[in-house]
């Protein structure tokens, strides 16, 4: 009687499990907790809420997850299977990720609330259903439409016919083939997120912070030209191994967000691509300054028409750019003195004023006349006595890349002498708009003023 007790009990938990997994098949998609994630976390990354999630998997106690639990997801109507996330790679987009997720289209939106696919950005989680089994990886390139290419023609390229094409791409069977249109090709090539002609695209880092030095590097399938902005800012590029190179700044200044940066690709060959990639630039977390001046020194810094024409005079001098570069190596500092005063992209407040100026550049005390290096090879573009500035001096490294150096004592170098790394260029001073003794260092990345401290010991590009 005992047996049969026993395995009537073990039958009906048998067919409550049962039930309940075919109930959650028909409701809704599951997940499997990870290490280190909390209600808290998966409700965060899947736009629920935590009560939700308690209340769709009778959960009584938020704080006790087991590693491998599957949650039902809700939210999620007609979905069904396994969940996973990974960040979005370069070059992806809603265009590429059906077939490179093994998803459809309209699943992916989805599971990601997607409203418009133009937002996507670099590293962005991507929720996505997992396969049921594991398979081969998919072959095949993505490939942008020219004016003179057919759908019989890339059906060829392909060795399928063009039904078959549009039936891959997820097109109606009466859709016509457009210039521009992202198409992916079956077979040959292994597949990758990039349209041809790109090759390859390196971004470092992908998610910049404000004040961060940027190296994009671009390669297409054959010799030929690349462009490119990043937001409302063109980019240079200059030519290294094979590569196509543009070093850019982000603004200390710019407001958090997602912003574009579009490239565009030109062959000998005569293949040519646009891409954009939403590049998300995060907040580096800049402190206050308070700072009183005599009234002599505040006069300068109420002297707006001089303050506007001596930083215009400034930007302008520091926003050529050469396709080469002197310097080899690495930056070294342009100061023997380890003692900074002031760091880069403090929001600053003169004389109880509101704080609308940044600090653009890394303060060294030292006493004066303690000599000033070159950090790298380059050449002078710029010396002269400046009002607000003092004693000012600007080297040009090439690429894009300059160097400033406010305050000094003296004027010892001038316009087009060439210096090498470590060569005396000028002595601390009090010059200018200062407190005291320091030298004022800045660097400049197209047109854009970053940390200099990144640059010390870098090797960049």
């Amino acid at each position: 009687m005992r047996l049969i007790y026993r395995f009537l009990s073990t039958l009906c938990v048998l067919i409550a499990v049962s039930s309940v997994a075919a109930a959650q098949n028909s409701e809704g998609p599951f997940y499997d907790v990870e290490p280190g994630d909390t209600l808290f976390s998966i409700a965060n990354q899947f736009g629920l809420t935590v009560q939700a999630i308690q209340d769709t998997n009778a959960i009584t106690d938020p704080s006790i997850l087991a590693i491998g639990q599957r949650l039902l997801l809700p939210g999620y109507d007609g979905i069904v299977g396994l969940v996973g996330t990974r960040p979005l790679l370069l070059g992806e987009s809603i265009r590429t990720l059906p077939v490179q997720l093994a998803n459809e289209r309209n699943i992916l939106v989805q599971l990601n609330r997607i409203i418009n696919p133009a937002a996507l950005y670099l590293g962005q989680p991507l929720i996505h259903l997992e396969p049921d089994e594991l398979g081969a990886a998919p072959t095949g390139e993505f490939v942008i439409a020219g004016l003179k290419d057919t759908m019989i023609g890339l059906a060829l390229r392909a060795g399928t016919s063009p039904f078959e094409l549009k039936l891959i791409n997820g097109w109606p069977t009466k859709r016509l083939l457009l210039a521009g249109d992202f198409v992916y090709l079956p077979g040959g090539k292994i597949l990758g997120n990039l349209p041809t002609p790109f090759r390859h695209i390196s971004i470092v880092p992908e998610r910049p912070e404000q004040g961060q030095t940027v190296v994009l590097r671009v390669m297409g399938e054959s010799e030929g030209t690349v462009t490119g902005r990043f937001g409302e800012d063109e980019l240079n590029f200059f030519e290294t191994e094979n590569q196509h190179v543009a070093l850019f700044g982000i603004d200390a200044m710019v407001t958090p967000g997602v912003y574009p940066l579009v490239m565009s690709v030109s062959t000998v060959d005569g293949d040519s691509a646009a891409l954009e990639i939403r590049i998300p630039v995060s907040d580096a977390g800049y402190q206050m300054q308070s700072i009183v001046l005599p009234p002599g020194k505040a006069q300068l810094l109420l002297d707006e028409e001089a303050r506007t024409s001596e930083d215009v005079a400034i930007k302008s001098a520091a926003t050529g750019f050469s396709p080469y570069g002197h310097w080899d190596g690495k930056f070294q500092s342009p100061i023997t003195s380890d003692y900074i005063t002031t760091h880069f992209g403090l929001r600053r407040s003169y004389n109880g004023g509101p704080f609308q100026t940044l600090h653009g550049g890394v303060d060294f005390g030292a006493p004066e006349g303690t000599p000033i290096h070159a950090p790298a090879a380059g050449e002078i573009v710029l010396a002269e006595e400046l009002r607000i500035r003092g004693n000012a001096t600007l080297i040009d490294h090439g690429y894009g890349v300059y160097t400033a150096y406010w305050h000094q004592s003296e004027l010892s170098v001038s316009v087009g002498q060439k210096v090498q790394s470590g060569e005396v260029i000028g002595h601390v001073g009090d010059s200018g708009l200062s407190t005291g003794p320091h030298l004022h260092w800045e660097v400049w990345v197209n047109g854009v003023r970053v940390d200099p401290l990144e640059w010390l010991g870098a090797e960049i590009p």
